[in-house]
C-alpha cells in the first residue's frame, strides 16, 4: 500500500493526498472528504520506511490513556511529560474513553504523526491495534496487560498485594461480610482487580458471595448505583471495597443518602489513592496505585529502546493500603 494507490482511489494527485495527510490548507471540502474516505477504505498508514529518509528522529512520543476526565490519569500524564521534557522530547496524547475500538485509530494517528515511541497506558487493549505500531517499527509499551505480557513490553502492577492488605485490615477490625464494587469486566484492569479481590477472600477462607459483588462503570455515578444495590440486600455487607476511588466516592454518597454512617455502620475502601480520596468526609481509606512509577518505567523503557539501549526486566509494582477514616469495626464490635 502506498500513497499512489490512495491517490488513484480518490482520483486526485499524490500531492493532494500528501496535503491531506499533513493537514495543509487549500484542499476543497469535497476533495478532502474523498481522500479521507479512500484512506479509511484502504486502511492506509504512511510508509514507515520514509522515516529513514529524515535526519534524526521527530523527538516526539505518543501517550494514550483511557479517560482524560478520570483523575487517575493527569498525574500519570504529568509525570510522563516531565520526564520527556527533561530529555527534549515532546508528548502528544489522546484517550480511548474506555473503548478498545478507539485504540486502533489512536495508534494509527500516532504512527501518522511519525512518533518515535508510544506508551499505551489504557485499561483496554486489543492486540490487533498494537500491530500497527509493530509494523511501523515504533516501540510500544503497555500498562498492566498481563494477557499480552509475553508479546509486548509491560509495566506490571500486582493488584493482589493491595487487596491482600485491605482485606487483612478489614479482618483485623472484625469484618467478615465484605462486598465489592467491580468495574466492567470487559476492561482488563477491572477484571484483574476483581480477580485479586476474590483471590484474597479465598486465601483467608472467606466465601465469595456473588450477590455481594455489584458492577459499576469506573465513575462516581456507577459506584453510587452499585452501592445502592448492595445496601438493598438482606443481609448486606458490613464493609465494601471498590475497584477504584471514583466508585468509592459514589458508594460513600449512596451511604450518606441512605442515612448509613461511614465508618460506624459501613466501612468503605477505594483503590488508586486519587487526591479526592483525602478530601471526602470521612477521608477514604484506599489502595495507593503507583502511577508516577508506572509513568517513569514506561518512559524509561521507550527512551532506552529508542536510544538502542538494553532495558532490564523489572519486578511488578506493588500497591499498598493507605488507612484513613472510612474504616472501623462493624457496628457493635470492637477491634480485634
Amino acid at each position: 500500500m502506498d500513497i499512489l494507490q490512495v491517490a488513484k482511489r480518490a482520483k486526485v494527485s499524490t500531492a493532494t493526498v500528501s496535503r491531506v495527510l499533513n493537514g495543509f490548507p487549500g484542499v476543497r471540502e469535497k476533495t478532502l472528504a474523498r481522500v479521507r474516505r479512500a484512506i479509511v477504505e484502504m486502511n492506509y498508514v504512511p510508509n514507515p520506511n520514509a522515516r529513514s529518509l529524515r535526519a534524526g528522529r521527530t523527538r516526539l512520543f505518543g501517550l494514550i490513556v483511557s479517560d482524560v476526565n478520570n483523575p487517575f490519569f493527569p498525574e500519570l500524564i504529568d509525570s510522563f511529560e516531565a520526564l520527556a521534557s527533561a530529555q527534549g522530547i515532546e508528548v502528544i496524547f489522546t484517550h480511548t474513553n474506555y473503548d478498545p475500538k478507539r485504540l486502533h485509530s489512536c495508534i494509527r494517528r500516532m504512527v501518522e504523526r511519525s512518533v518515535d515511541a508510544i506508551a499505551v497506558m489504557t485499561s483496554e487493549v486489543e492486540e490487533e491495534s498494537l500491530h500497527q505500531a509493530v509494523q511501523a517499527g515504533v516501540p510500544i509499551v503497555l500498562m498492566n496487560q498481563r494477557k499480552l505480557a509475553g508479546k509486548f513490553p509491560n509495566i506490571l502492577v500486582e493488584y493482589a498485594t493491595g487487596f491482600r492488605e485491605a482485606l487483612e485490615h478489614l479482618l483485623s477490625l472484625g469484618h467478615t461480610d465484605i462486598g465489592f464494587i467491580a468495574g466492567p469486566q470487559t476492561l482488563n484492569s477491572a477484571q484483574g482487580r476483581k480477580d485479586a479481590f476474590t483471590a484474597a477472600l479465598r486465601e483467608h477462607g472467606l466465601h465469595v458471595r456473588k450477590e455481594w459483588i455489584a458492577a459499576g462503570d469506573m465513575r462516581v455515578d456507577g459506584g453510587r448505583t452499585a452501592m445502592q444495590r448492595l445496601l438493598s440486600l438482606t443481609p448486606r455487607p458490613t464493609a465494601v471495597l471498590a475497584s477504584n476511588d471514583l466508585m468509592a466516592v459514589g458508594a460513600l454518597q449512596a451511604a450518606h443518602a441512605a442515612h448509613i454512617r461511614v465508618p460506624r455502620e459501613l466501612s468503605i475502601i477505594g483503590f488508586d489513592d486519587l487526591p479526592i480520596a483525602g478530601m471526602m468526609h470521612p477521608p477514604l481509606s484506599t489502595i495507593r496505585h503507583p502511577r508516577r512509577e508506572v509513568a517513569r518505567r514506561a518512559f524509561e523503557y521507550l527512551w532506552k529502546t529508542v536510544q538502542g539501549e538494553e532495558v532490564e526486566s523489572a519486578s511488578p509494582l506493588q500497591p499498598h493500603l493507605i488507612i484513613r477514616s472510612s474504616t472501623a469495626p462493624p457496628h457493635g464490635q470492637k477491634r480485634r
